[in-house]
């Protein structure tokens, strides 16, 4: 889709590090978002989060994101339909096995923990899922409690943890289940630890049989909502998220109260989740009087070890923490810094910040427009109203460039020729020119004359620059200078809505979607040559078009009959048509030819077809978890890399042209 802006019709962010989601040579997604309440999990090499896109959303928004323990950077991205997130809420992983709840879902996504992919999804009436919102596996037993509606006040799902089969489901009162809520179940092997918020008691389980243990319960354990639960096999912590905001420890044996928790100093105002590594405890605070916490207790002793709050931590709103002896993940509902979701990494040993993941750092949110020069990859947002800009060569995060001096407004098209970028904003009838080596503001141009009326795409061949119109014609630019070339709107023309484009710097093709015409223009005149298509149907639902100087791809989205047509770039003949059927076509959004292959996205369900530029014989689909397609829209090939905006999965992918 090199230099043309989306077809009307079609509706719909990271570190400075490069986000590989596959090993070298595979798929990289840029631009995930952790979502809404992450939950944190880690196992001392891999640490999970899960992201929400959407309570009760439809399956495919929501994810996990796996990191690396050791670095923080990203391993991959999990998200699709098979996977079947829809409010993944909890994740417990045990090294082998990763363990996702899926509160609305009613189900429990077993994952493999070296490779992120899926092993099967459990659900179904006999596990008597209902509502889950915590799990905790020992690596033998898998223990989901759910939080239950209805006449249900919770229950407790065992699973063993190296088939994912049903051992029992413990629901009867004597359990004193009173609908357990997140993070409310911890086993440390030997016994199982489930709390319950709502009469405020904690149920001890055996790990071997699941029978029941005792229940502990009372005002002098200090429960008041005793809300999460962990053991390190020694000490049982829990939280109260009460009046009084307490932490109770408890003697993992025997059940035995060791102290009630509760000094101001401790700053458990509205303590939140909890976790212990067995030499510290730490606790998120949510939202206290002076803002978010996580506080530092000593496993041994219960003393005060340090309250963490510090603006350069950016803990905000934190629902999830996770300590695996060496770091201590904390994910972040509100970052106050980018009111995001996003993942504090704290060094164990010191307390001191590590790093913080914004997870959304790339910013981007709908990603309708995507150049790349070789060097650089631009990626136009446009309902952020921003620019992302990557390296090409590494995936990693360059600059966003926003603010009201670039005058993004809808921002729909975007072409760079290595020297400058050009982007057209349809809503605010300018084009913003960029300084391609450093992304600097070099003019926005938006005087009358230009002609500028809603510009859709923009297309620059390096000499010339090269506008549609989507509600008049063609605007040309000097390139160099920015200077108004020429207007182009007579009406032999026959311009009718166009909202693509494509310059080889001999020709001009605008792809017309209105009544499904190309019309073709001089690149050293801008005189018209031709105007294609004007009987038989023409181009049918004509979306997106691209040169690559010997063909013109020309893509039509039909409901009916959708297809790609190979034009001659010196002559505009019809070379062929390629059907639906023969090149795996569905929904088709964004063509790109790079002179050996043409790369076409299939907005649904999420694909792209790679046709041979030759011939136009299909070649492959490309398809699959791991490359993270979420309803594909622009394309663009350069330097042997293919990139692709995800409109709805505010991500862009990249994959090698070569690989297979």
């Amino acid at each position: 889709m090199a230099g043309s802006g989306p077809a009307l019709a079609a509706t719909t962010s990271a570190p400075a590090q490069a986000r590989t989601a596959r090993a070298a040579g595979g798929p990289r997604v840029f631009g995930w978002d952790f979502g809404g309440s992450p939950a944190v999990s880690s196992d001392g090499t891999h640490v999970w989060v899960t992201g929400i896109g959407g309570t009760g959303g439809p399956v495919g928004k929501s994810e996990v994101v796996e990191l690396s323990a050791g670095t923080g950077k990203l391993v991959r991205v999990i998200s699709g339909s098979q996977f079947q997130f829809r409010t993944p809420v909890a994740v417990s992983s045990d090294g082998t096995h990763v363990w996702v709840v899926d509160d609305h879902g009613d189900a429990v996504t077993e994952l493999d923990a070296a490779t992120g992919h899926l092993v099967r999804v459990i659900s179904g009436s006999q596990y008597q899922f209902n509502h889950p919102d915590a799990v905790s596996s020992d690596g033998t037993h898998v223990w989901v409690a759910s939080f239950g509606l209805g006449s249900s006040l919770g229950s407790v799902t065992e699973l063993d943890a190296s088939t994912g089969a049903l051992v029992r489901v413990l629901d009867a009162p004597s359990y004193g289940f009173d609908n357990p809520d997140r993070n409310s179940i911890s086993s440390d092997g030997t016994h199982v630890w489930v709390a319950n918020i709502n009469n405020g008691t904690v149920t001890e389980l055996s790990a071997a049989t699941g029978a029941l243990v005792q229940i502990i319960s009372g005002k002098a354990d200090g429960f008041d909502g005793a809300s999460t639960v962990s053991s390190d096999g020694t000490h049982v912590w829990v939280t109260n998220s009460g009046d009084q905001g307490e932490v109770t420890e408890l003697d993992a044996s025997t059940g035995a109260l060791v102290r009630v928790i509760s000094a101001a100093a401790y700053y458990l105002d509205s303590p939140w989740d909890v976790s212990s590594d067995g030499t510290d405890v730490w606790v998120a605070d949510f939202d206290g009087s002076e803002g978010s916490a996580v506080t530092e207790i000593d496993a041994a002793t219960g003393a005060l070890v340090r309250v963490i709050s510090a603006a350069a931590d950016r803990l905000g709103l934190p629902t999830g923490v996770w300590s695996d002896g060496t770091h201590v993940w904390v994910a972040n509902t509100l970052d106050p810094t980018t009111e995001g979701t996003s993942l504090t990494e704290l060094s164990a040993a010191t307390g001191d910040l590590i790093g913080v993941d914004p997870g959304s750092e790339y910013q981007i949110d709908t990603p309708e427009a995507i150049s790349s020069d070789g060097t650089h990859v631009w990626v136009a947002n446009t309902e952020a109203n921003t620019v992302t800009e990557l390296d090409a060569s590494t995936g990693a995060l360059v600059r966003v460039l926003r603010g009201p001096k670039f005058h993004f407004d809808l921002p729909s098209g975007i072409s760079s020729d290595g020297t400058h970028v050009w982007v057209a904003n349809h809503n605010g009838d300018t084009v913003t020119e960029l300084d391609a080596s450093t992304g600097e503001l070099v003019q926005v141009l938006s005087a009358s004359s230009y002609g500028f009326e809603c510009p859709y795409a923009v297309s620059s061949d390096g000499t010339h620059v090269w506008v549609a119109n989507c509600v008049s014609g063609v605007t040309e630019l000097d390139a160099a200078t920015g200077a108004l070339v020429r207007v182009i709107d007579a009406p032999a023309d026959q311009f009718d809505g166009p909202t693509s484009i494509s310059a080889d710097g001999t020709h001009v093709w605008v792809g017309n979607q209105s009544d499904g015409t190309v019309t073709e223009l001089s690149a050293s005149t801008g005189d018209l040559v031709q105007v294609l298509g004007t009987s038989g149907g023409g181009f049918g639902d004509l979306v997106d078009l691209d040169s690559d100087g010997t063909d013109v791809w020309v893509l039509d989205s039909s409901r009916t009959a959708s297809a790609v047509f190979e034009l001659s770039a010196t002559t505009g003949a019809a070379v062929q048509e390629i059907t639906a059927s023969s090149a795996h076509l569905s929904s088709p959004y964004g063509i790109d030819s790079d002179g050996t292959h043409v790369w076409v996205t299939n907005n649904v369900p999420g694909s792209v077809s790679e046709l041979s530029a030759a011939t136009g014989t299909f070649t492959r689909l490309i398809h699959g978890y791991c490359y993270d397609f979420q309803h594909p829209g622009p394309v663009v090939s350069e330097a042997g890399q293919v990139w692709v905006g995800n409109l709805l999965g505010a991500s862009v992918t990249e994959f090698s042209a070569a690989t297979r």
